[in-house]
């Protein structure tokens, strides 16, 4: 008697899988995979075109971004499985456009190069991807767009501040537009900093409600933006 209720369950647990493969997983990754591609393209020019010395920056700037979408397609093909989310429509549109809105302002109109902010801009987004690079390597199968808890990372970059990888991306966002953005492209970094801001604030909520003893320790000990190592340590 028990054995169509066995069956259905097992259907029902295989739909979930597959939507989950589908849009959690292979979607995601497919559309990352398209950056990726362009950025091996860009490494392939910066290789080619290095003659002065400020050329090793900007090369190592585009490395840093093949790297970092390198582990956004290998990341979100291998997730683990989620313990907590939001995903409220509001939630779920503001992070989805945030992230677009980041990678749409370079090639935005209105733009022109500003040779004195050249060498600050290529620092900045260097500095960045670095960072956001080194917090992917600790959040590992945990990353998400849409706030989820998978499992509470403490290591690394996030023993300094609760959300190392976005402030990595706002720091290379504002780089990589800083020295040629028109209105459009400022606007859309704006637009971006202020998505991160409120993903930060329903990422903790989300990852308070998974981690309801260990997190509010951690947020305790843990500065919520900007890395403080001595208080990270007391």
């Amino acid at each position: 008697m028990s054995r169509p209720g066995v069956a259905e369950d097992v259907q029902k647990r295989s739909g979930a899988y597959w939507r989950d493969l589908v849009f959690s997983r292979l979607l995601p990754a497919l559309f990352f995979s398209v950056f990726l591609a362009r950025q091996l393209l860009f490494v392939w020019d910066g290789l080619r075109s290095v003659h002065r010395s400020s050329d090793y920056l900007f090369l190592v700037q585009q490395l840093l971004a093949l790297a970092y979408f390198t582990m956004l397609v290998v990341l979100y093909s291998t997730r683990l499985p989620k313990r907590g989310t939001d995903h409220r429509m509001a939630v779920v549109f503001i992070a989805f456009t945030g992230t677009f809105s980041a990678i749409a302002a370079p090639f935005l109109p209105g733009g022109g190069r500003r040779e004195g902010l050249v060498l600050v801009a290529d620092i900045l987004a260097t500095a960045g991807l670095a960072y956001s690079v080194w917090g992917l390597a600790y959040l590992r199968r945990s990353f998400s767009i849409i706030p989820e808890a998978r499992r509470l990372v403490t290591g690394g970059p996030y023993s300094l501040s609760r959300h190392p990888v976005y402030l990595g991306e706002v720091l290379a966002a504002i780089g990589v537009n800083l020295a040629t953005a028109g209105w459009p492209g400022a606007l859309a970094v704006i637009y971006f900093i202020a998505c991160e801001l409120l993903r930060i604030r329903w990422e903790e909520g989300v990852l308070a409600r998974a981690f309801p003893n260990e997190y509010p320790t951690y947020a305790r000990r843990v500065p919520r933006y900007v890395p403080n190592p001595l208080k990270a340590r007391s």
